[in-house]
């Protein structure tokens, strides 16, 4: 399941492939095409990471969300271990 996705009631997402959008479509790896473009109508990068990079521009997109992630990992650096 993908990001900004809604699933009816016992829906069943089958291995090897990606549930995207509200409705529902799921594609199979037989579908890059359609599935990238999918994910950009969903806007994945915002709702994953607040990154509002046009799509298009996947270099810059990729360096935003992994500043993202890497300051998410870098607030824990000083985390202590329990137990």
């Amino acid at each position: 399941m993908h990001a900004r996705t809604v699933l009816p009631g016992e829906f069943f997402v089958p291995p090897h492939t990606t549930a995207v959008g509200d409705p529902v479509e799921v594609f199979g790896p037989d579908r890059p095409d359609e599935l990238a473009a999918a994910i950009a109508g969903v806007g994945f990068a915002d709702a994953a990471f607040g990154v509002r990079t046009a799509w298009t521009d996947r270099v810059t997109r990729y360096r935003e969300a992994a500043e993202v992630r890497s300051a998410e990992y870098a607030a824990h650096a000083d985390d202590e271990v329990l137990g």
